[in-house]
C-alpha cells in the first residue's frame, strides 16, 4: 500500500509541475484519492480494536501474570506499533494528495 501511494503522489506531483491536468486526470487522482480514504479508514478501525485488544491483554496480565499473557501482550504491542507507522504513513500520504488535488484544481 506505501508502494502504490507514493507512486500515487510522485504521478500527483507531475501533473503539478507541468501546471496542466486535463479534468480526466483530476478525477482519476481524486478517484484514488476516494480508494486511499478508503483503506485509510479500514486501517484506522483495525488500529483502534488491536490497540483495544493490547490494553485489554496488558490488564490481563497484571491480573494473571503468566508466560502466555506475557506473549500475548508482546505480539499484540509489536503489532500495534506497525499498524500505527503503517497508518501513519497513509495519513500522510493522503493529506499530501489532498494538497497535490487543491494546487491541480486551483
Amino acid at each position: 500500500m506505501k508502494k502504490e501511494i507514493l507512486s500515487v503522489i510522485l504521478w500527483a506531483q507531475e501533473l503539478v509541475d507541468r501546471k496542466e491536468a486535463s479534468d480526466k486526470e483530476v478525477e482519476r487522482l481524486a478517484r484514488w484519492i476516494g480508494y486511499f480514504q478508503h483503506e485509510r479508514l479500514v486501517h484506522l478501525i483495525t488500529t483502534v480494536f488491536v490497540g483495544l485488544a493490547d490494553m485489554i491483554s496488558l490488564v490481563v496480565f497484571l491480573l494473571i501474570p503468566n508466560y502466555y499473557s506475557f506473549a500475548l501482550v508482546a505480539a499484540l504491542s509489536v503489532l500495534f506499533v506497525f499498524y500505527i507507522l503503517h497508518y501513519y504513513a497513509l495519513e500522510n500520504g493522503v493529506q499530501k494528495l489532498y494538497k497535490l488535488i487543491d494546487d491541480l484544481s486551483a
